[in-house]
């Protein structure tokens, strides 16, 4: 069965970790954004549209069910949890939404396929169960309009290029939408 290609966040804190899940996410065939820090996932995810975070349980500052929670309710996206922790030693409840599916690491292909399949799909149950998916879709197309404005997928796609968008957006005195607007009407010459 053929996947539905997506943009995902992975946000993991060990190097080669990040490179090898990397790796089998496109393999898979998705785009991938990498985060070294729930911090830093949680900025990417609040402003570039993601179909689905790969978020590590346990990372530096803010852990992935920490980021999770927080940009869920700007931003809402199914994250799929990877824990290096033992069955026993994870929380009682892994709230759903934001996470809606969990790995234990480390994961092979077939283990993450069948992971990523079934966070999108119990998270777009969630969405009618909730009557919302509407509302996020509308969301999500004002984030792939400022995704759109910040240039070529890879461009757009790091940190240092959504956190340079918004000073910009913020110097001008202007909204995002505002200005990813403004800057694709600039590059169309309209």
């Amino acid at each position: 069965m053929s996947e539905t290609p997506a943009y995902v966040l992975i946000a993991e804190d060990e190097p080669l970790a990040s490179m090898a899940l990397r790796a089998q996410v496109e393999a898979l065939g998705h785009t991938v954004t990498t985060a070294r820090t729930g911090v830093e996932a949680a900025a990417l995810a609040r402003c570039l549209p993601f179909d689905l975070g790969i978020f590590d349980m346990k990372m530096p500052g803010m852990t992935g069910l920490e980021a999770a929670a927080e940009v869920f309710p700007a931003a809402p996206t199914p994250v799929l949890l990877l824990t290096g922790f033992a069955a026993s030693d994870l929380p009682d409840v892994i709230p759903e939404p934001p996470i809606f599916s969990l790995l234990t690491k480390p994961v092979g292909m077939d283990d993450l396929r069948k992971g990523m399949r079934r966070a999108r799909e119990r998270f777009h149950a969630w969405l009618e169960r909730e009557g919302m998916h509407a509302e996020v879709l509308r969301e999500r197309g004002a984030r792939e309009i400022i995704a759109a404005a910040l240039g070529d997928v890879d461009e757009r796609r790091t940190a240092a290029a959504a956190l340079r968008f918004l000073q910009r957006a913020r110097d001008e005195n202007a909204t995002p939408a505002e200005l990813a607007i403004r800057l694709r009407e600039d590059r169309s010459g309209a």
